[in-house]
């Protein structure tokens, strides 16, 4: 038997290819799918599905060089302003519309921080450098998460439409002055190229390489490759083995869907070669007499994959407010609501505004029609911003019930880092330093007093939380000055070396080692022990504080003040904190005091400042404050409280301080 790999797009290039679309309805299904973030027996359910994304790099590369040669081949050159029409008419109805849509949802879901941050994302999104806005608002130590974000995903459109400012005319300068073989040669090169320039990229900055273009270009050059590969007439494949190629590719990006994880794997680089191995499978050898071929080109799976950019830009914002509005973890219900939400909207805007502005919209009326409504999008943008917009109905709701508390997180978050601006006003710290030390933490003496006790905190944002603790009760801790320098875990050993040269460091009597325990802590805190010990100085560990998750988009106290609706309720939330409870912090913090007493350290537990008994764990103040302004760190309230519940303890109290244990 005889397979004819690539004979049909060989035969008519620019004839329509069904299963491409098939296959743009696997790709956006699996996207779908994994950020649904749906549980079975504990299990996330496809884990690998953000890799879809990655089919529609190669297919878009595929698609689009096709074109592009097929043009040069008809006319002797490519129109790049014909091509960046095109480019417009494909992109911008469907996302401004989703644009236009959300806007008015944002301003009455947000919170004044989101809306503001929501509006700066969708500037970024219309400039089409996404790619890098997240990278750096995700990056931002403390960041909400990114399922919380409704204009995330567009980071993919803006990789895309970076690659496309250079590689048309790229195609212009290669098609021009070079043969078809060799047009072949210098992209399989850059693809090459590309690939290897991912892997280090990813080996070095896997959170830079994930947005960066450069780490992505290799998966669009793929299938520009088979584009220009197929033209060529490259591939003739003769055998029957090859038959079974599709089948393969597909059994390959399913295991990629369901076993990957982003965390785990090499991605962008070696880790999604198979999934890119697998695309290309799937478009060089399709063969309608072959199964998977027949099936992705049917009905169904056609029309999906049609769709497939509107379901795409309408699934992430109408999840992320979805999410936002859900008091705990989402129900099925609530996921099947947004599923069937995405596809009625998805098919609406694609017959009402994505094909008419593609395919029949004469010029000036699309001119006009997109500039009248970039209109209003410019002019709300511009009130949020200016800080011209009035609160909407819920943040006014929402202000009435939290009554003196603060309802936005991210101010509560911002206000911890005040206590260290205050002391080093010439320095703008913030959630930066979780990261990296501060100028004051490396280069500055904060120790002023000749006979007090000198205390040095290290560690990461915990720290920040346990330095604010302490100076807030300045007063119960008398004779004692504190000092704190950051250290991260994936900076550890550098910042550790900086940590010995400082002027805090050689001037210490007491050494707290106070990080956020977590992924690689026994590594971590050997080598802290190791750095710090031997100095002469006593040594103190403080285990890890409680940990809250109530599930959903909310922190335990806003889910059960905003699930209860009633204030007067808050008084029952410390009693029922503790089912809330990570169980891993206490399972930890065995280990943990286990490996400092081994190292002659003595051992704190920073734990029972929030729960002092089994019954209760603190998330409210006695005088109705939020302690936590995520699941773990402490508000400044919070901070004074568990402050003086050490000084209580007898945290400090002299060289040899009674251990309290778990």
């Amino acid at each position: 038997m005889r397979l004819w790999c690539i004979q049909i797009v060989r035969q008519s290039p620019g004839s329509y290819r069904p299963e491409i679309d098939g296959m743009r309805a696997i790709a956006v299904i699996a996207v779908i799918i994994y950020h649904l973030k749906i549980t079975l027996s504990g299990n996330t359910l496809l884990t690998g599905g953000f890799l879809g994304v990655d089919v529609f790099f190669v297919l878009s590369g595929f698609l689009i060089t096709g074109l592009l040669v097929d043009e040069f081949h008809k006319t002797g050159r490519i129109r790049l302003n014909e091509f960046y029409w095109r480019r417009a008419r494909r992109i911008l109805p469907p996302l401004i519309l989703v644009m236009l849509v959300s806007l008015p949802v944002a301003w009455a879901v947000l919170l004044p921080s989101e809306l503001e941050r929501y509006t700066l994302s969708l500037a970024a999104a219309l400039a089409f450098v996404s790619n890098f806005f997240w990278f750096f608002e995700l990056s931002d130590y403390g960041a909400q998460s990114g399922l919380l974000q409704p204009f995330l995903h567009t980071w993919s459109l803006a990789i895309e439409e970076q690659f496309y400012l250079i590689f048309p005319p790229l195609m212009i300068v290669l098609m021009r002055y070079l043969t078809l073989r060799h047009v072949m040669a210098a992209i399989a090169g850059l693809t090459a190229l590309g690939f290897l320039l991912a892997a280090v990229t990813t080996a070095l900055h896997p959170a830079f390489s994930f947005y960066a273009p450069t780490s992505r270009a290799w998966e669009l050059l793929a299938g520009a490759l088979l584009a220009v590969a197929s033209r060529y007439g490259a591939g003739r494949l003769n055998g029957r083995g090859f038959f079974y190629v599709p089948g393969l590719s597909l059994l390959v990006l399913g295991w990629a869907f369901v076993t990957q994880d982003l965390v785990e794997m090499r991605h962008p680089g070696v880790g999604t070669l198979p999934v890119i191995a697998a695309t290309c499978g799937l478009i060089w050898c399709a063969d309608p007499r072959e199964p998977v071929t027949r099936i992705l080109s049917t009905g169904p799976m056609v029309w999906i994959g049609k769709v497939s950019y509107s379901l795409y830009l309408w699934h992430f914002p109408i999840f992320a407010f979805g999410r936002i509005l859900s008091v705990g973890t989402p129900s099925p219900f609530e996921m099947a609501i947004w599923v069937v939400l995405t596809v009625a909207l998805s098919a609406l805007g694609y017959t009402l505004i994505e094909r008419p502005f593609r395919f029949r919209l004469k010029p000036r009326a699309f001119a006009i029609a997109t500039v009248a409504a970039l209109a209003p999008i410019g002019l709300v943008m511009s009130l949020i911003l200016s800080g011209g917009s009035a609160q909407s109905a819920r943040t006014q709701a929402l202000t009435v019930l939290y009554g003196e508390n603060e309802i936005d997180n991210s101010v509560l978050r911002d206000a911890t880092w005040d206590p260290l601006n205050e002391r080093f006003p010439e320095e703008d710290i913030g959630t930066w330093n979780a990261l990296r030390p501060s100028v004051s933490g490396v280069t500055k003496l904060w120790f002023k007093g000749a006979d007090t006790r000198k205390v040095l905190l290290i560690g990461d944002s915990l720290s920040k939380d346990v330095y604010n603790a302490l100076t807030l009760n300045a007063d119960r801790f008398l004779d004692h000055e504190f000092a704190r320098f950051n250290v991260n875990l994936k900076s550890l050993e550098n910042d550790l070396e900086t940590l010995r040269g400082t002027p805090n460091f050689a001037a210490a009597d007491v050494v707290v080692i106070a990080p956020n325990h977590y992924r690689a802590y026994r590594n971590a805190l050997y080598q802290m022990l190791e750095a710090v010990g031997g100095q002469g100085k006593e040594i103190i560990v403080l285990g890890n504080t409680a940990k809250f998750n109530p599930g959903g988009a909310h922190p335990l106290f806003d889910w059960y003040l905003i699930k209860s609706g009633d204030p007067a309720l808050l008084q029952d939330l410390n009693a029922l904190a503790p089912k809330y409870e990570d169980a891993r912090s206490q399972v930890y913090n065995a280990e943990i005091r286990h490996i400092a007493e081994m190292a002659g350290a003595t051992y704190l537990s920073r734990r029972a400042l929030v729960c002092p008994d089994h019954a209760t764990c603190t998330l409210v103040t006695d005088e109705g404050f939020k302690t936590m302004y995520d699941d773990l760190h402490w508000t400044l309230e919070g901070a004074a409280l568990f402050g003086a519940r050490a000084a209580d303890a007898g945290w400090l109290s002299s060289p040899d301080v009674t251990r309290v244990g778990e």
